[in-house]
Protein backbone atom coordinates (compact mmCIF):
# COMPACT_ATOMS: atom_id res chain seq x y z
CA UNK A 1 0.00 0.00 0.00
CA UNK A 2 1.51 3.39 -1.04
CA UNK A 3 2.37 6.16 2.13
CA UNK A 4 -0.67 8.71 2.20
CA UNK A 5 1.43 11.68 1.38
CA UNK A 6 -1.11 13.71 3.11
CA UNK A 7 -0.89 13.12 6.57
CA UNK A 8 -0.08 15.50 8.86
CA UNK A 9 4.11 15.79 9.70
CA UNK A 10 3.15 15.82 13.33
CA UNK A 11 1.39 12.55 13.34
CA UNK A 12 4.51 11.20 12.03
CA UNK A 13 6.76 12.30 15.08
CA UNK A 14 4.73 12.27 17.98
CA UNK A 15 7.90 12.26 20.03
CA UNK A 16 9.38 15.30 19.60
CA UNK A 17 7.15 16.92 22.67
CA UNK A 18 7.92 14.61 24.90
CA UNK A 19 11.43 14.23 24.76
CA UNK A 20 13.01 17.06 26.84
CA UNK A 21 10.76 15.67 29.76
CA UNK A 22 12.34 12.40 29.52
CA UNK A 23 15.89 14.04 29.71
CA UNK A 24 14.86 16.10 32.48
CA UNK A 25 13.50 13.25 34.14
CA UNK A 26 16.80 11.14 33.38
CA UNK A 27 18.97 13.32 34.61
CA UNK A 28 17.43 15.12 38.40
CA UNK A 29 19.35 14.46 40.91
CA UNK A 30 22.55 14.32 39.86
CA UNK A 31 25.40 15.61 41.55
CA UNK A 32 27.77 17.97 39.48
CA UNK A 33 30.47 15.26 39.74
CA UNK A 34 28.10 12.70 38.17
CA UNK A 35 27.30 15.06 35.19
CA UNK A 36 30.79 15.83 34.41
CA UNK A 37 32.43 12.20 34.49
CA UNK A 38 33.82 11.24 31.59
CA UNK A 39 34.44 7.21 30.83
CA UNK A 40 36.75 7.38 27.85
CA UNK A 41 37.51 3.68 28.69
CA UNK A 42 33.85 3.17 27.01
CA UNK A 43 33.25 3.11 23.52
CA UNK A 44 30.06 5.41 24.32
CA UNK A 45 32.19 7.46 27.43
CA UNK A 46 33.73 9.76 26.05
CA UNK A 47 31.10 12.31 26.53
CA UNK A 48 30.15 12.80 30.02
CA UNK A 49 25.84 13.21 31.02
CA UNK A 50 26.46 17.64 30.69
CA UNK A 51 27.88 17.38 27.22
CA UNK A 52 24.83 14.51 25.91
CA UNK A 53 22.29 16.94 27.06
CA UNK A 54 24.11 19.63 25.20
CA UNK A 55 25.21 17.99 21.85
CA UNK A 56 21.08 16.79 22.05
CA UNK A 57 20.10 20.49 22.66
CA UNK A 58 22.30 21.55 19.70
CA UNK A 59 21.23 18.77 17.34
CA UNK A 60 17.86 20.48 16.70
CA UNK A 61 19.55 24.21 16.10
CA UNK A 62 22.52 22.75 13.99
CA UNK A 63 19.99 20.93 11.68
CA UNK A 64 16.83 22.98 11.70
CA UNK A 65 18.42 26.44 11.88
CA UNK A 66 22.07 25.85 10.20
CA UNK A 67 21.99 23.07 7.79
CA UNK A 68 18.05 23.36 6.84
CA UNK A 69 17.26 26.95 7.62
CA UNK A 70 18.43 28.60 4.46
CA UNK A 71 15.92 25.75 2.67
CA UNK A 72 13.02 26.45 5.34
CA UNK A 73 13.30 30.14 6.60
CA UNK A 74 15.49 32.34 3.70
CA UNK A 75 16.49 35.17 5.30
CA UNK A 76 13.79 35.02 8.54
CA UNK A 77 14.95 32.35 11.09
CA UNK A 78 12.37 31.93 13.39
CA UNK A 79 15.12 31.52 16.67
CA UNK A 80 18.37 33.40 16.79
CA UNK A 81 21.32 31.91 14.29
CA UNK A 82 23.90 31.91 16.85
CA UNK A 83 22.14 28.88 18.77
CA UNK A 84 23.33 26.80 16.05
CA UNK A 85 27.35 28.22 17.09
CA UNK A 86 29.07 25.92 19.48
CA UNK A 87 31.78 28.70 19.88
CA UNK A 88 34.43 26.10 19.13
CA UNK A 89 33.43 22.79 21.04
CA UNK A 90 32.44 19.93 19.35
CA UNK A 91 28.97 19.39 18.63
CA UNK A 92 27.51 21.11 21.21
CA UNK A 93 25.95 24.31 22.27
CA UNK A 94 28.47 27.00 23.00
CA UNK A 95 29.62 25.94 26.49
CA UNK A 96 30.83 29.88 27.54
CA UNK A 97 26.99 30.74 26.53
CA UNK A 98 25.65 27.13 28.14
CA UNK A 99 26.37 25.36 30.85
CA UNK A 100 24.61 24.78 33.93
CA UNK A 101 22.02 21.62 33.72
CA UNK A 102 18.75 24.20 33.94
CA UNK A 103 19.56 25.78 30.89
CA UNK A 104 20.80 22.88 28.75
CA UNK A 105 17.02 21.81 29.25
CA UNK A 106 15.60 24.47 28.76
CA UNK A 107 17.51 24.70 24.93
CA UNK A 108 16.76 20.96 24.41
CA UNK A 109 13.05 21.98 24.89
CA UNK A 110 13.01 24.88 22.72
CA UNK A 111 14.79 23.01 19.95
CA UNK A 112 12.42 20.26 20.19
CA UNK A 113 9.69 23.05 20.20
CA UNK A 114 11.34 24.43 16.76
CA UNK A 115 11.08 20.97 15.74
CA UNK A 116 7.31 20.81 16.43
CA UNK A 117 6.83 24.20 14.87
CA UNK A 118 8.46 23.59 11.38
CA UNK A 119 6.22 20.02 11.57
CA UNK A 120 3.25 21.76 12.00
CA UNK A 121 3.67 23.38 8.34
CA UNK A 122 4.35 19.69 6.91
CA UNK A 123 2.96 16.77 5.46
CA UNK A 124 4.56 13.33 4.60
CA UNK A 125 5.13 14.49 1.13
CA UNK A 126 6.45 18.10 1.63
CA UNK A 127 8.66 16.32 4.16
CA UNK A 128 9.75 14.30 1.15
CA UNK A 129 10.30 16.59 -1.41
CA UNK A 130 12.36 18.63 0.10
CA UNK A 131 16.37 17.62 -0.02
CA UNK A 132 19.48 18.66 1.91
CA UNK A 133 22.44 18.00 0.55
CA UNK A 134 25.96 17.64 2.42
CA UNK A 135 29.94 17.06 1.06
CA UNK A 136 31.89 14.44 3.02
CA UNK A 137 35.69 15.21 2.88
CA UNK A 138 37.50 12.38 2.70
CA UNK A 139 39.57 11.07 5.74
CA UNK A 140 38.20 14.50 7.74
CA UNK A 141 37.00 13.08 11.37
CA UNK A 142 35.19 14.83 13.77
CA UNK A 143 37.04 16.57 16.89
CA UNK A 144 36.17 13.45 18.79
CA UNK A 145 37.98 11.51 16.69
CA UNK A 146 35.17 9.68 15.10
CA UNK A 147 34.36 9.62 11.40
CA UNK A 148 31.29 11.90 10.06
CA UNK A 149 31.72 8.43 6.62
CA UNK A 150 31.90 5.84 9.09
CA UNK A 151 28.42 6.62 10.89
CA UNK A 152 27.02 7.38 7.75
CA UNK A 153 27.35 4.12 6.23
CA UNK A 154 27.38 1.88 9.44
CA UNK A 155 24.20 3.33 11.29
CA UNK A 156 22.51 5.85 9.63
CA UNK A 157 22.15 4.05 6.31
CA UNK A 158 21.43 0.62 8.11
CA UNK A 159 18.85 2.53 10.34
CA UNK A 160 16.61 4.56 7.89
CA UNK A 161 14.26 3.20 5.59
CA UNK A 162 14.52 5.83 3.36
CA UNK A 163 15.18 9.43 2.72
CA UNK A 164 19.14 9.47 2.92
CA UNK A 165 21.08 8.47 0.43
CA UNK A 166 24.85 8.64 -1.72
CA UNK A 167 24.98 10.74 -5.25
CA UNK A 168 24.92 7.72 -7.39
CA UNK A 169 27.22 10.29 -9.28
CA UNK A 170 29.57 11.83 -6.68
CA UNK A 171 30.20 9.54 -3.52
CA UNK A 172 31.34 12.59 -1.22
CA UNK A 173 27.84 13.82 -1.91
CA UNK A 174 25.18 12.93 0.60
CA UNK A 175 21.54 13.87 0.23
CA UNK A 176 18.83 13.96 3.32
CA UNK A 177 15.23 14.48 2.85
CA UNK A 178 13.13 16.47 5.55
CA UNK A 179 11.73 13.25 6.67
CA UNK A 180 14.43 11.51 7.20
CA UNK A 181 16.32 14.80 9.29
CA UNK A 182 13.24 14.62 11.66
CA UNK A 183 13.94 10.75 12.19
CA UNK A 184 17.34 11.17 12.62
CA UNK A 185 17.17 14.21 15.12
CA UNK A 186 14.18 11.92 17.22
CA UNK A 187 16.57 8.80 16.74
CA UNK A 188 19.53 10.50 18.01
CA UNK A 189 17.27 11.90 20.91
CA UNK A 190 17.07 8.11 22.03
CA UNK A 191 20.43 7.27 21.07
CA UNK A 192 22.05 9.96 23.74
CA UNK A 193 19.40 9.52 26.29
CA UNK A 194 20.22 5.32 26.47
CA UNK A 195 23.89 6.93 27.13
CA UNK A 196 23.03 8.98 29.69
CA UNK A 197 21.60 5.95 30.90
CA UNK A 198 24.46 3.65 30.40
CA UNK A 199 26.96 6.50 32.63
CA UNK A 200 24.05 5.97 35.07
CA UNK A 201 24.22 2.59 35.16
CA UNK A 202 28.06 2.87 35.90
CA UNK A 203 27.05 4.73 38.90
CA UNK A 204 24.83 2.41 40.73
CA UNK A 205 21.72 4.67 39.49
CA UNK A 206 18.17 3.86 39.18
CA UNK A 207 17.04 4.26 35.51
CA UNK A 208 13.78 6.54 35.24
CA UNK A 209 12.55 6.37 31.38
CA UNK A 210 11.71 3.12 29.28
CA UNK A 211 13.47 3.38 25.68
CA UNK A 212 12.55 0.58 23.15
CA UNK A 213 15.58 -1.06 22.17
CA UNK A 214 14.21 -1.90 18.97
CA UNK A 215 13.36 1.65 17.73
CA UNK A 216 15.81 3.74 15.50
CA UNK A 217 19.73 4.08 16.44
CA UNK A 218 19.41 1.90 19.06
CA UNK A 219 18.53 -1.48 17.03
CA UNK A 220 21.79 -0.78 15.28
CA UNK A 221 24.32 0.44 18.23
CA UNK A 222 25.75 -1.06 20.75
CA UNK A 223 26.34 0.03 24.27
CA UNK A 224 29.45 -2.77 25.93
Amino acid sequence: MADDLSTPARQLFPGYPSLPGMYAREVEGLTEAQLDRARPEKSWGKWSIRRQVSHMAYVNYRWFLGNWGPILFGQRPPRDMSLADTGGADRMLDPKRFRGLPILLGRLKDGCDLAWEILGGETLGSLREKVYSRRFVPGQPWPSGDSPRAWLENTMLKAHPRGVWIDPKDPGLVHYDLECTFRHVLWEGYAHLRTIQAHKREEGLKIEVPLDPGVGYLKVMRWE
